[in-house]
């Protein structure tokens, strides 16, 4: 069950702020459904032969960016009323017609119902997200390291954005070869990077661009995503520079707050912490074949 209150203490200190959680996890979700929606727009200019498509069930927002596309999910399902079966079923009809798995978003505001509905349907949860955040106010500096500058993607930087964060995000325990990337992904991270709304960051290490990441603000919060690093050159402070660079534009924008998430608990999480980021909440899909 969610707490309808949450604390933040921030690091080092014996004292507390709290904030209302639903509140919280509202400006994820509205966040979350705009960069959905921004990002579709965008791969409906990418890939036009795929037959790009949003659409609104209830409280839901719907999109098909390609079957194999981790952007093809509804976001918003029954999360604030109980969930109607009719909706599930408009939402299994719409990726039904276009020959695609179901994959429909569960995060902290989605009610109970949703989880046995689904499961009862056949669908199964995926691996689950770990839900970062912090207000903005008294952010601590951080030495980033002298060979490393983080600056803003151009459009014409687009290409060499998208092939270092998509070759970061495929590199566990050896470096790839990012001329060998597939097209969707490369559009994929395109979207994720270039959509209306996102601003693109590229890191280099003395010279040599190493890694990127997304800020992406939305009306007082901001939102640190699709951020990588090449792998021989991590645990030199790229991640630092990319999270301290995006932090500090976040507060000069005014935001209040700023969220992220992380794939579980490890060397993000780890550099989210060093940031007094904290867990808000836990998110997955659950997902069905077509």
């Amino acid at each position: 069950m969610i707490e309808a209150k949450v604390r933040y203490s921030p690091p080092g200190s014996t004292s507390s702020l709290i904030f209302d959680n639903d509140m919280l996890l509202e400006k994820v979700q509205h966040a979350s459904i705009a960069m959905l929606r921004a990002a579709t727009a965008a791969m409906g200019m990418r890939r036009p032969e795929v037959g790009v498509c949003l659409t609104d069930v209830a409280d839901a927002c719907v999109a098909y960016n390609g079957s194999d596309v981790p952007l093809t999910c509804a976001i918003g399902v029954g999360t604030s009323t109980a969930p109607d079966p009719s909706d599930i079923e408009a939402i299994e009809a719409f990726y039904n017609s276009r020959n695609s798995p179901v994959r429909i978003t569960i995060s902290g505001r989605t009610h109970t119902a949703v989880n046995s509905l689904l499961a009862s349907r056949g669908y199964k949860a995926g691996t689950p997200m770990e839900n970062w955040w912090r207000p903005l106010a008294d952010l601590p500096a951080k030495t980033t390291a002298n060979d490393i500058e983080v600056t803003p993607a151009t459009i014409d930087e687009a290409d060499v954005w998208v092939r270092t964060v998509a070759a970061g995000f495929q590199e566990s325990d050896a470096p790839v070869d990012d001329s060998n990337l597939p097209a969707r992904l490369l559009d994929t991270f395109y979207c994720f990077g270039f959509a209306d709304g996102a601003q693109p960051f590229l890191a280099r290490r003395n010279g040599d661009v190493v890694g990127g990441g997304v800020l992406h603000i939305n009306g007082d919060t901001a939102h640190l995503r699709t951020t990588s690093c090449r792998f021989v050159h991590r645990r030199n402070g790229v991640q630092t520079a990319l999270l301290s660079t995006r932090l500090q534009l976040a507060v000069e924008a005014g935001c209040r707050f700023v969220f992220s998430s992380t794939g579980g608990i490890g060397a993000s999480a780890r550099n989210l912490e060093r940031f007094g980021l904290q867990p808000l909440s836990i998110s997955f899909l659950m997902s069905r074949p077509c």
